[in-house]
Order: C-alpha cells, then structure tokens, then sequence
C-alpha cells in the first residue's frame, strides 16, 4: 500500500514538475516575444525619423535590423515598403505591402498605403477594394482619408453615386472641407449636376479656405460658369486667373482644358 502511495505520488510530481517547466517556456516565450515587439518598434521608430530626413541608408539599416528581429513583422514590411517607395522603387515597394498583409490581414496602415500604390498604377478597382477595407475598418484612425481615397477611386471607375456617398463620408469624418469641396464639385460637373455644384461651389467660395485659395476659386468657378453657359462670367474668372495668377497650378490646368474646347 505504502509502495503504491509512494508510486502516485512520484507521477504527481513528475506531472507536476513538467507542468512548471512548460508554463516556465511559455512566460520565456511571451518574454521574448515582448522583447522583440519592442525592438522592432524601436527600430521602426528610428528609422523613419532617418527617413523623414532623407537620410536613406541609415533608414534602411534600421528597418533591416527590424526584420533580423522579426521577419514576419507587419510594422517593419509597411516601413521597408515607405522607403521603397521614397527610391521609387514600386516593385519592392508591393512586394513588402504584400508581406506586411501576408504577416497581419488586420494591419490596415499598409492596406491604405498599399490601395494609393494600387491607385497610382492605374489600378482603380484593386485600389477602390483596399481602400473600402481600410475606411470600413473602426480601428484605423484614418479612415476619413482612405474614404476620400476609396470616393477618388470609384470616380475613376466611373462609379459616381458612390463617389459622392464616400467623399460625404470622408467629410463627417473630419478630412478637411477645402480638399474634398473642390473633388465634389468637379465630380458634380462631371456628372452633369450643374446646380449641385454651383451650390457647393458658393459654400466654397464664402469659407475661409476658399477666400484665401483665389486661383482654386477661380478655376472651378470657370468650369462652372462654362457648363452653365454664363460666357460673361466664364470670361470675368478667366480673365482674373490670366492676370494675377499665371505662376499658378490652376493656371496650366485651365490652359490645358482651354486646349481641348
């Protein structure tokens, strides 16, 4: 009796003993893991203040340091993606998005980052795809932007009411009024709601923003004065812009859409 005591006891203890050691690998485990997360992110952090900078090699040092660390890091394939990009390298700059999102699906700062790359292709739908899975994600802090992304993306597409409905979006969720105003308003034009856009466009011209930017006033107030067949008024703007804003970007847009009436 005393023998088969002393036996059970013995398994209790070994169990025991290989229980202890097990949650012992698991703490050291979650240490490391702890470690690591923190290096990467130091890392990470670094190098983008180098790369804020310019200074390019030392960027990449850091991000390289932070993928010895942890290759299957989300933060550090988005960073390596961003100077990438700064080189104007897109082939490499995809492939580490594509990492970033292979290592984490959820990590929608390279999603959007990834959906502008995608934009700028010429790639609308695969574009439009990303940016609404970043702007529907209620964890993303920036999901006014990829909204106005994701509106700039189905106006490519030809895609206008939903345009509209994402640029609203972008608006209630805080992105700047004098950025998405004018967007809507030639988005407007493009559709053919003249009044839509003659209404937004005196809102514009009464904000702040749009006292101040005269030549983006002035450039939108042409196309709509010209689809609004007003030729006095078309003539008065493009007369002003002429004058004193020659040196301006609105000023070779509208040479270039004179070019094509």
């Amino acid at each position: 009796m005393e023998a088969m005591r002393y036996s059970l006891l013995k398994k209790i203890s070994v169990i025991a003993l290989a229980m202890l050691l097990a949650a012992c690998a698991t703490t050291a485990s979650k240490e490391r893991q702890v470690r690591d997360h923190e290096v990467v992110t130091n890392r990470v952090a670094a190098g983008m203040q180098y790369l804020q900078l310019g200074q390019l090699n030392e960027a990449r040092q850091h991000f390289s340091r932070a993928l010895e660390r942890d290759s299957n890091s989300a933060i550090a394939h988005n960073a390596m993606a961003l100077l990438y990009r700064y080189e104007g390298d897109p082939a490499n700059e995809e492939k580490h998005y594509r990492q970033a999102l292979r290592a984490d699906r959820n990590y929608t700062v390279a999603r959007n980052n990834y959906g502008i790359l995608l934009y700028e292709r010429g790639d609308y739908e695969g574009a439009s795809k990303e940016f609404y899975r970043a702007a529907n994600d209620p964890a993303y802090g920036n999901r006014g932007g990829a909204f106005a992304n994701l509106a700039r993306s189905y106006a490519k597409l030809g895609q206008r009411e939903e345009a509209e409905e994402a640029f609203q979006r972008a608006l209630r969720l805080g992105q700047a009024e004098e950025v998405i105003q004018p967007e809507l308003i030639e988005l407007y034009l493009k559709d053919g709601d003249v009044h839509s856009a003659q209404l937004l466009l005196q809102k514009y011209k009464e904000s702040r923003v749009g006292q101040m930017n005269i030549p983006k006033t002035l450039w939108l107030g042409i196309q709509v004065a010209a689809a609004q067949h007003n030729t006095s008024q078309q003539a008065e703007y493009e007369a002003r812009l002429y004058e004193y804003y020659a040196d301006s970007p609105e000023y070779k847009l509208w040479q270039q859409w004179r070019a094509h009436q």
